[in-house]
């Protein structure tokens, strides 16, 4: 996998295991997300560790399409040879849920996983978040995997 092909691999990953975004629920997104971090290398990214790492993040925004309460995890990757913001691209695995009174209660936070030794350092802290716990029983209004340069 490269990083542009980052978002197809992923929803063929899906595809494979009999799980498909339009359907998929917070949970799935979770296990099956830190899970394709920990199996799918990615190539033609710059040594060491932190060319490759994850970002839970979660909150109210609005994006200019309406007010959303996005719970994403993001695979950042540094590809080789490039310096700066044009070395740096994302696999946003995001969903979205209608704001609640309750969600908007939730202060908008964010943690880094700085590799695979990490993952489940990472999936407990996710588990345990209020943001989590808020959504994991909710159908997400959708799912979007896609892939971009910051």
């Amino acid at each position: 996998m490269t990083p542009s092909s980052s978002a197809a691999t992923y929803k063929d990953w899906l595809e494979s295991r009999r799980i498909y975004l339009a359907a998929m629920s917070t949970p799935q997104l979770v296990t099956e997300t830190l899970s394709f971090f920990q199996t799918i290398r990615c190539a033609g990214l710059a040594p060491g560790a932190e060319s490759d790492m994850l970002l839970y993040q979660w909150g109210v925004y609005n994006w200019g399409h309406g007010e959303h309460f996005e719970l994403d995890i993001t695979r950042q990757f540094i590809a080789e040879g490039r310096v700066g913001d044009d070395a740096l691209s994302q696999l946003r695995v995001t969903a979205y849920f209608q704001p609640t009174e309750d969600l908007r209660r939730i202060k908008a936070g964010n943690r880094w996983c700085e590799g695979v030794d990490q993952v489940e350092q990472l999936r407990r802290f996710v588990q345990a978040s209020e943001a989590y716990k808020a959504v994991s029983q909710v159908a997400p209004q959708r799912v979007v995997a896609e892939w971009s340069p910051v």
